[in-house]
């Protein structure tokens, strides 16, 4: 033994194992927090994608859980999947065309984490190009222009008498 046991079997009284189901009881009492339980079915249905996350982040958490489940059939991976699955367009997708197992849905997903993606990076090249025609810094102020020149005055008006009365 060496660590943490070694350390728990070192601090226990003398006299306090007699026999080996003692030491496999006070083992058993003293470890069992540590061990690593399997996860159920249920726990599929706790995870969310969560508003305005990419349904690449969603996967990989789902993915990643789904490994713990060895139950989970390819019914109950997909039903988790989808109950969770914030809606959207793939949401909507999902629902038009249904896949007939977990395998066919990560194909379409693949597929729309590509669009996803491909929209991302399109939204990021037109923040960081401006339109040619555009000035480069809006914030910068235009030269003034010069004022207009007033049409020149009628002679009624160089009088002092309102226009159209004479």
């Amino acid at each position: 033994m060496s660590g943490s046991a070694q350390k728990w079997l070192n601090v226990l009284p003398n006299g306090s194992i007699t026999c080996f189901q003692d030491f496999k009881n006070a083992f058993l009492r003293h470890f069992t927090s540590s061990r690593k339980y399997q996860k159920i079915d249920q726990y599929l249905f706790t995870l969310k994608q969560g508003f305005a996350k990419p349904l690449k982040s969603y996967i990989k958490r789902f993915n990643q859980v789904a490994q713990d489940v060895p139950s989970a059939t390819s019914e109950i991976l997909m039903n988790a999947f989808t109950h969770d699955l914030m809606e959207g367009e793939f949401f909507r997708v999902l629902i038009r065309e249904p896949v007939k197992n977990f395998n066919e849905m990560l194909g379409k997903v693949a597929n729309y984490i590509n669009v996803e993606e491909a929209q991302a990076a399109r939204r990021k090249e037109d923040k960081t190009t401006a339109p040619a025609n555009a000035p480069a810094n809006k914030s910068k102020r235009m030269p003034p222009q010069p004022l207009a020149r007033p049409f020149p005055l009628s002679k009624d008006a160089q009088l002092g008498f309102p226009p159209g009365q004479c």
